[in-house]
C-alpha cells in the first residue's frame, strides 16, 4: 500500500478538563478509530531519522517554509503490525504525507536497498518505499529518536476526510540503531507540565482535514477559543533527550 495524503493539521494544547466536551462534539459527527482497543485508544511508536547535524530538526525549529520528516512507524500493541515508512513534508500550511506498509521482517532490508526485499513488495508499497529511500540516502539520514504515545482518534462520518485526535503519554528515548524495539526503563515523558509550560495537565489535540475545516471543527475552535500551538513530538523529544551540536544552534 502506497498512500499519498494531502491535508492540513492544526494542533492545540488543551487542558484535560476540556476533553469530555470536545469528545462529545466529535462523537456527534464521527466514529472512534476501528483500531482502538477496549479503552478507545491505541499506541503509536515511531523511529525518527535525521542528519548528523540535525538538519531536519532545525528546519522545523526555524519554521522553514518547505521541510520534511522521515520516520518508521509501528503499532506496538499489534503483533502483526507492519512497519510504515513515512515521509511527512510540510509546504507552508499544507501537509503532504506518503506512507508505505512494509512487512516487519523486511523493513530493514528495504532501508538497506536490497533488491530482493524491494522486489517482494507490492507495486504500491515499492513506490512508497522508493519515495522514502530517495531522501534517506540523499541526505545521509540516520536513526535518532524513538517516540511513543497513546492516541484517541475519531473519524468523521459526514466529511470526505476529517479526523480529530487526542495524544497523551508522549515519551521519547534516543535510538541510534535501525530498530523499533525500546528499552522500557529509558522512556522520558515530554508532555508533562514542566515541558509544556502549562499550569495543569494537557493533551495534544489535532484537527486534520482537506482544504477547508468542517463547520463542526470551526464551531468547536471558536466556542472554546482555542489557539493553535506548534507541538512537534520529534522536536520536543530531541530538545529533551539529546545534546545538539553547538555549531548548529542559532545565535
Amino acid at each position: 500500500m502506497d498512500n499519498v495524503i494531502e491535508r492540513y493539521e492544526y494542533k492545540y494544547l488543551v487542558p484535560e478538563g476540556l476533553v469530555p466536551g470536545i469528545r462529545a462534539t466529535a462523537r456527534a459527527t464521527s466514529k472512534i478509530d476501528k483500531y482502538a482497543g477496549p479503552d478507545g485508544t491505541y499506541r503509536i511508536r515511531s523511529l525518527y531519522f535525521d542528519t548528523d547535524r540535525y538538519d531536519l530538526f532545525w528546519a522545523n525549529e526555524r519554521e522553514q517554509a518547505d521541510r520534511f520528516k522521515l520516520r518508521a512507524r509501528c503499532y506496538p500493541a499489534s503483533t502483526e503490525s507492519p512497519v510504515f515508512l513515512e515521509v511527512k513534508r510540510r509546504v507552508l500550511d499544507v501537509i503532504v504525507k506518503t506512507r508505505a506498509a512494509i512487512p516487519a521482517a523486511a523493513w530493514r532490508d528495504v532501508l538497506a536497498g536490497k533488491e530482493s526485499a524491494l522486489a517482494a513488495l507490492s507495486p504500491g508499497a515499492r513506490s512508497g518505499a522508493m519515495r522514502f529511500l530517495a531522501p534517506y540516502h540523499r541526505h545521509h539520514i540516520r536513526p535518532v529518536l524513538l517516540v511513543e504515545y497513546e492516541r484517541e482518534a475519531y473519524i468523521s462520518e459526514i466529511d470526505t476526510y476529517a479526523r480529530l485526535t487526542f495524544d497523551r503519554k508522549i515519551a521519547v528515548q534516543q535510538q541510534e540503531s535501525i530498530d523499533l524495539e525500546a528499552v522500557p526503563g529509558r522512556w522520558r515523558p515530554i508532555d508533562h507540565r514542566a515541558q509544556t509550560r502549562t499550569q495543569e495537565p494537557v493533551c495534544v489535540l489535532e484537527l486534520k482535514f482537506e482544504r477547508r475545516p468542517p463547520r463542526w471543527m470551526v464551531a468547536l475552535v471558536q466556542r472554546l477559543d482555542l489557539i493553535r500551538f506548534s507541538f512537534s513530538k520529534y522536536c520536543y523529544g530531541v530538545t529533551a533527550e539529546l545534546t545538539l551540536p553547538e555549531a548548529r544552534i542559532p545565535g
